[in-house]
């Protein structure tokens, strides 16, 4: 998880505003506003990595990371 991690402080997420995003390793995998969709869409093209989900925050938003 800390490449994904450090690919997501890093990374610039500006046209996911407002949606989630499903990073693995140093790539977004999938993103949209259906959080469960895109889970399970990266579990079947991943099913042995790790993924960091999050919603790319506004401006001054707190940020919320899962880890499965």
């Amino acid at each position: 998880m800390d490449k994904s991690y450090n690919y997501f402080m890093k990374a610039d997420l500006s046209r996911y505003i407002g949606e989630w995003v499903v990073i693995v390793d140093d790539e977004v995998v999938a993103h949209g506003q259906d959080v469960k969709k895109i889970y399970e869409e990266t579990k079947r093209k991943y099913p042995k990595k790790k993924p960091l989900i999050t919603k790319v925050p506004e401006k001054e938003t707190m940020i919320l990371i899962f880890v499965c």
